[in-house]
C-alpha cells in the first residue's frame, strides 16, 4: 500500500457529487467538509494524506487556516506564484520512493507526468469511493462490537434448559 495520498484538493471537491450542493452554496463550508471526511479516511484508514488546494486568486479567504496538519493529515495552500498541481508535481518529484506516493487528481496532465515520475495515480472517483468505503467499513464493525452479549451463562440458555435448572435447584 501506499505511504503517500497527494491530493489535488479543488479537483477532488470538483468530482465530488455528495459535496457539490455544498460547493455552490459556499466554497469555503465545502473545502472544510472535504477536509473533514479525509481526516476521517485517514483516522479509519491509517493512511497518510496531504491535500494541496490553490493558493492564488479570491479562491482562499482571510479566514482560511492555511498550511495545516492534523495526525496523518496534511493541508497545504500552494503559493501565489503556483498551482496546486505545480506543488504536487514537484512533492512527487522529490519523494526518493515515488512508488509510495498516490497522486489522486482527473487532471490528465498531472496524472500523466507523475505517472511517468514513478509514482501512482487515482482518479477522484476512486478515492471518494475509497472514503466511503472506508467510512461504511468502519461503521458495520462499530455495529457489530455494539451487539450486547449476554455476560453470564444462564442468559446464554434457552427456555427448555432454564426450567430444567430451576426443577434442579428446587430438588437441591
Amino acid at each position: 500500500m501506499a505511504e503517500l495520498h497527494l491530493v489535488d484538493g479543488y479537483n477532488v471537491l470538483h468530482k465530488c457529487r455528495w459535496l457539490k450542493g455544498l460547493l455552490r452554496q459556499d466554497l469555503e463550508t465545502a473545502r472544510e467538509a472535504l477536509i473533514d471526511k479525509v481526516a476521517h479516511f485517514c483516522v479509519q484508514t491509517g493512511t497518510r494524506v496531504t491535500i494541496v488546494f490553490d493558493g492564488r486568486g479570491r479562491q482562499v479567504s482571510e479566514r482560511v487556516d492555511h498550511n495545516r496538519s492534523v495526525g496523518s493529515l496534511e493541508v497545504l495552500y500552494s503559493p501565489a506564484q503556483l498551482t496546486a498541481d505545480a506543488v504536487i508535481e514537484r512533492m512527487v518529484y522529490e519523494t526518493p520512493q515515488k512508488m509510495d506516493v498516490v497522486v489522486v487528481t482527473n487532471d490528465r496532465g498531472v496524472r500523466d507526468l507523475c505517472r511517468g515520475m514513478g509514482a501512482l495515480v487515482m482518479d477522484a472517483g476512486n478515492f471518494l469511493n475509497s472514503i466511503q468505503e472506508s467510512r461504511q467499513d468502519t461503521s458495520e464493525a462499530l455495529q457489530r462490537t455494539r451487539q450486547v452479549k449476554p455476560h453470564h451463562l444462564e442468559d446464554r440458555l434457552d427456555e427448555d434448559a432454564l426450567a430444567l435448572l430451576e426443577k434442579l435447584r428446587k430438588k437441591l
